[in-house]
């Protein structure tokens, strides 16, 4: 599904539904709101899927890992990460839209799934618990970037790396988050220089920093004590 189409159902369906009421936080609200058109979009975009298909193997995932993945919305990523880890290992999905993980709830998993609500920059994990973060079309959209950094590192064990993606780069994708507006209008995706600054300020060690037209790819590794 190409940038322009995907503006437009998204303005679409803006039009047809209330303004945001006080009961919630502004963006879990929108994206309670967003979850059922936002799976029928998913569903449909096949493209996606090959793409998601493609990057998989550059998160680095091993058999037995337990993963977290962080912001996972209705589950898109589930499948491809339970393929990775096996049968030994384990994925913690997690995200601020109850709506969301209702959806990915629903899902029929080959794996172990366990499923959490909670805001990235507050998570109900044991420090030291996990192998590897993946953080897919979701960084963007985190308000206080350091506070999920800051998480990042006290969830994962030592040598344990953190994987941020998106497949859109960065100016694509705020362009994109500009032209949907409303809660996500100021979502900024962070240049490679400004994720380098972010990760060693957090304590990470800067793996790989790709910033290009149609993949974004930050990784980053917490030191081994």
């Amino acid at each position: 599904m190409n940038r322009v189409v995907t503006v437009a159902l998204f303005l679409a369906l803006l039009l047809l539904t209330p303004i945001l009421t006080a009961e919630k936080c502004e963006k879990e609200a929108f994206f309670d709101m967003m979850a059922q058109a936002w799976e029928e979009m998913s569903q449909h975009n096949t493209g996606e899927l090959a793409r998601i298909r493609e990057i998989i193997s550059s998160f680095g995932l091993k058999e037995g890992e337990t993963v977290l993945d962080a912001g996972c919305g209705t589950g898109r990523l589930i499948p491809f990460l339970l393929k990775e880890v096996g049968r030994n290992g384990r994925i913690y999905a997690l995200d601020c839209s109850q709506e969301m993980l209702l959806i990915a709830k629903q899902k029929q998993y080959d794996g172990n799934v366990s499923f959490i609500k909670a805001d990235i920059t507050e998570m109900p994990l044991p420090p030291e618990s996990m192998d590897r973060i993946i953080c897919f079309r979701t960084f963007a959209h985190i308000d206080n970037k350091t506070g999920a950094l800051r998480e990042f590192f006290r969830v994962l064990k030592p040598s344990g790396v953190v994987v941020i993606c998106n497949l859109l780069g960065s100016k694509e994708l705020n362009e994109l988050h500009k032209e949907i507006g409303r809660a996500v209008a100021n979502d900024i995706s962070p240049s490679a220089q400004e994720m380098k600054r972010l990760f060693l300020g957090s304590n990470f060690t800067p793996l790989e920093l790709l910033d290009s037209e149609s993949l974004y790819l930050m990784t980053a590794s917490k030191p081994h004590n």
